[in-house]
């Protein structure tokens, strides 16, 4: 319900107030009002309301829009007289009361745009004790990669795409401003409003260069004054913090806020390895893990100005993160590491402007100036075992590679994006995204020019690229045929001293590389009434080689300055159906990418980002939710991909040809069931129960002969004829828990048991992963009404 008080200033001018509300009568802060093209808009305080002050009578277009209702629009008129307007928000579009009530919520739009996009409502489960990357690894299509416990390396494999072909962006800005310092493997999901991650084609709005998709995270958005709090115990040690605070005045013209979290695990859950027994063989045993502990926190602290005649918003923050990880052992459970330290900080200033300028022209501006520190030390002088016994050597560091490095990386990202309205039916968007890293550090231990005392990290390496893009949208068939022609420019140089290995190094020995490149890309979608819909997409396009990638990592990541840009062609087809009980998506999808940059082990323990021969790959998923009843939503869907090696020529590796691609899941599914209970113990509290049961098909570690893959449908059955050593087996992951609200009371308590069965669980070259776990989540939300 919106109230709307219409007066009179003594300067012929009018006043104009109101306050928003829900069908039950809640006031609903974060409100978008709109009233006119000429006037700044203004966004709704705790209590639900908004003032307008300097008005001149006349008429008016009002339009409201808020996250999870409808939007609504009204023709009005002000004059001299009070006039009061009550209008409620209802979830489809109808007319009430001569207000006309269209569009739908920012979810469903996401959900249902020209270019495909998987919706994570992080929003609606943020009280639950569960991360962003479980949440995502639930959605079809979508696998995280995860290498051990909490804090260690994630990755997202959209249809069998994953490493950087995925990349990652915050609100539309690429992540790598940040660092590693957020990101899905760290940041609590009660910071975020939602995840969108996009399969194939990617919007120009995010600017990047990905091939297989991308995910963007959208944070939360905060009006009033508000205070969350949320903290997590659990196994292992586990303890996950995050505070959200902000306050704006009462109009809404400036505001001043800060997030952070605190992430610690000691990640000692038992593992399976192979130690070596008095007769000098290897002999298998289950260890719990004693130096793969993690901790991380993060704290940006911000403020700006809004609803100003020459900026909507502009925006000052500051952030910070400190990381500390222990490591365990190299890319592969080979051997143990017992000292051996990452250490990873930042400082990251950051300005971002956005400006509206007649309803037609919608600039963003977004520029910031990273300073990141990584370092490695590894110079114990002995060796551990897998029982953390140790034993002294008479050299130093425990890794075939001793350390004690200390690398600064110097990191500038612009990214400027505009888009014009040209007609109701046309809109043309632009993207620029500038990026410029310098790496330059020292280590004592590390690599010297050949013939001198000269470290080879004290020369600096540089890494720039330039990602552009324009899109030109245009509707058809009175709105119902919605069309995205994209054209995307990349371009990336790169200049550095490749001294892996010590190979033939000297001090003009620089390796340079440049290289550009175009892009081009089409998605369409075809309304079929209320509850149908058909979605195309095709894109050309590249993916640049990463910094870390030609660089390596000055740990297990060997560089290679080789590197040359994916290509990859991307075509999509789907169909959607929904209904207010049911929701049905089919998606298929074919890709072929040459020079796919995947990381490959080399010389242990060493891998090593390298440029595969061309793969092919299709393949579908398929996505269910069904309300049953009043209190309860079943979820499933299900993805199979075949994702195999082609154009790989004559010689000693032709046998490669069409062989699946190493490391990757080719099916994988989940089925989730949560229910509602209001009123359960006390009036008005809630208990919101859950279960998630996810499965994952054997895969291999190494490419395998065709004639030796499972067989039966879709090679769904049965097992591969090659050594069990080379096979990571089906795996079933079961998570079960509740939330309970309390009745009147801004506190929450979630329990969850991950991995209920203790099933043994492996991922990225059959590291594993913990078994059960025991997790509970207090919750604190607290707002001033203004």
């Amino acid at each position: 319900m919106v109230m709307l008080t219409f007066g009179t200033t003594y300067g012929q001018t009018l006043q104009f107030t109101g306050t928003v509300q829900d069908e039950g009568g809640q006031a609903l802060a974060g409100a978008s009002v709109h009233i006119g093209e000429e006037v700044a808009p203004q966004i709704t305080n705790q209590s639900g309301t908004f003032s307008f002050s300097g008005l001149t009578s006349g008429s008016y277009t009002l339009r409201v829009t808020h996250v999870g209702y409808l939007e609504y629009t009204q023709a009005i008129t002000l004059e001299r007289q009070k006039t009061d307007i009550a209008v409620r928000l209802v979830a489809q579009s109808t007319m009430l009361e001569d207000v006309t009530v269209t569009g739908k919520t920012e979810t469903q739009q996401a959900r249902e745009q020209a270019i495909r996009a998987v919706v994570v409502d992080t929003r609606a489960i943020a009280e639950q004790p569960t991360t962003l990357a479980e949440l995502m690894n639930r959605s079809p299509g979508i696998r995280i990669r995860q290498s051990g416990g909490l804090g260690n390396i994630v990755d997202v494999s959209i249809n069998g795409f994953q490493g950087n072909s995925v990349q990652y962006f915050r609100d539309g800005i690429p992540l790598e401003y940040l660092g590693g310092g957020y990101g899905i493997n760290n940041v609590p999901i009660n910071l975020l409003e939602r995840a969108e991650v996009y399969k194939g084609v990617v919007p120009v709005s995010l600017g990047g260069d990905a091939l297989g998709g991308a995910v963007n995270l959208v944070t939360r958005r905060h009006v009033g004054t508000m205070l969350d709090i949320s903290y997590e115990a659990a196994s292992f040690n586990t303890h996950i913090a995050n505070i959200a605070a902000y306050h704006s005045n009462a109009s809404n013209r400036w505001f001043v806020g800060v997030d952070g979290f605190y992430n610690y695990s000691d990640n000692n859950y038992k593992a399976d390895v192979e130690v070596i027994n008095e007769s000098a063989n290897p002999t298998p045993a289950t260890v719990s893990l004693f130096h793969n502990g993690y901790r991380h926190y993060f704290l940006e602290a911000y403020a700006g100005i809004s609803n100003r005649a020459w900026a909507d918003e502009l925006k000052i923050s500051l952030a910070r993160y400190d990381i500390d990880r222990e490591s365990q052992h190299p890319a592969l459970m080979t051997n143990p590491y017992g000292a051996l330290m990452v250490y990873n900080q930042g400082w990251v200033p950051s300005l971002r402007y956005k400006k509206n300028i007649g309803g037609k022209l919608a600039l963003d501006q977004f520029v910031s100036y990273s300073i990141l520190n990584r370092s490695r030390v590894d110079t114990v002088g002995g060796t551990f075992d897998w029982f953390g016994n140790f034993t002294p050597h008479g050299g130093i560091g425990e890794s075939p590679r001793r350390s004690l490095s200390d690398i600064d990386f110097d990191n500038i990202i612009s990214r400027t994006n505009a888009a014009y309205d040209i007609s109701e039916t046309h809109r043309l968007e632009a993207n620029v995204v500038f990026n410029h890293n310098r790496r330059v550090g020292e280590d004592p231990y590390g690599m010297r020019f050949n013939g001198t005392d000269i470290d080879i990290l004290s020369r600096a390496a540089i890494y720039a690229k330039t990602i552009a893009g324009i899109t030109w949208e245009s509707k058809w068939l009175d709105g119902r045929l919605t069309n995205q022609l994209v054209g995307k420019f990349f371009h990336f140089r790169t200049r550095g001293i490749n001294g892996f290995m010590a190979n033939a190094t000297d001090l003009d020995h620089y390796t340079s590389s440049a290289n550009s490149n175009w892009g081009i890309g089409n998605a369409m979608k075809y309304t079929m009434g209320d509850r149908h819909l058909l979605r195309a997409s095709f894109e050309l396009t590249n993916r640049l080689p990463r910094e870390n990638e030609l660089f390596g990592d000055n740990d297990t990541r060997a560089p290679n300055f080789d590197l040359e840009p994916e290509r990859s062609f991307n075509a999509n087809l789907g169909y959607r159906y929904q209904t207010p009980t049911l929701a049905l998506e089919v998606t298929g999808f074919y890709r072929k990418t040459s020079g796919m940059i995947l990381l490959i082990p080399v010389q242990p323990p060493f891998a090593q980002y390298q440029n595969l021969d061309s793969i092919r790959g299709y393949g579908f998923d398929i996505d269910i939710s069904y309300r049953i009843g009043q209190y309860l939503r079943l979820n499933g869907n299900a993805t199979w991909q075949d994702n195999r090696m082609v154009d790989v020529g004559e010689g000693t590796h032709k046998w490669i040809e069409g062989t699946r691609l190493r490391n990757t899941p080719y099916f994988f599914s989940n089925v989730g069931l949560a229910g509602t209970f209001p009123s359960l113990i006390w009036q008005d509290d809630r208990l919101k129960p859950y279960i998630h049961w996810n499965f994952i098909r054997e895969f291999y570690l190494n490419h395998i002969p065709r004639d030796q893959e499972p067989g039966g449908f879709l090679g769904l059955f049965g097992k591969a004829g090659v050594p069990v050593t080379n096979v990571v087996p089906n795996q079933h992951l079961l998570n079960a828990g509740f939330t309970y609200f309390l009745p009147a009371q801004p506190i929450s308590v979630g329990v969850e048991i991950k991995n209920l069965a203790d099933a043994k669980l492996y991922d990225y070259y059959k590291i594993q992963r913990p078994g059960r776990s025991f997790h509970v989540k207090i919750n604190y939300h607290l707002t001033k009404k203004s």
